[in-house]
């Protein structure tokens, strides 16, 4: 049971440890020279995983009833590594939403 506690805690770790730099990740993309802005493209990137996830949800319940847990469980966590990994490697901000889509469709 901690193992699976450990899986789960992976989400809310992936989703929420942008929080502290978006901001000055999206200001160093150099998308624009207005301030205000910057907060709306850093939703942008906050809100593709959450939305991708919604998007894909139901899939990855019935898969889960149809092929197991265990192989459901892994395939998220592979795909919340890569994410972050793309993430944190983004050059650009079609990238670093690519790479936030990414780790809600395959979470």
């Amino acid at each position: 049971m901690f193992v699976l506690a450990c899986c789960r805690i992976c989400e809310p770790i992936a989703f929420m440890s942008i929080f502290p730099y978006i901001y000055y990740m999206i200001e160093d993309f150099h998308i624009t020279r207005d301030a205000s802005q910057i907060s709306v493209y850093a939703g942008m990137v906050t809100s593709a995983f959450t939305l991708a996830e919604f998007a894909t949800g139901l899939m990855w319940g019935r898969l889960s009833d149809k092929i197991g847990r265990k192989p459901v469980l892994l395939t998220g966590l592979a795909g919340t590594a890569l994410s972050v990994l793309v993430f944190g490697f983004a050059p650009s901000l079609p990238v670093a939403l690519f790479a936030r889509a990414l780790g809600g469709l395959l979470n």
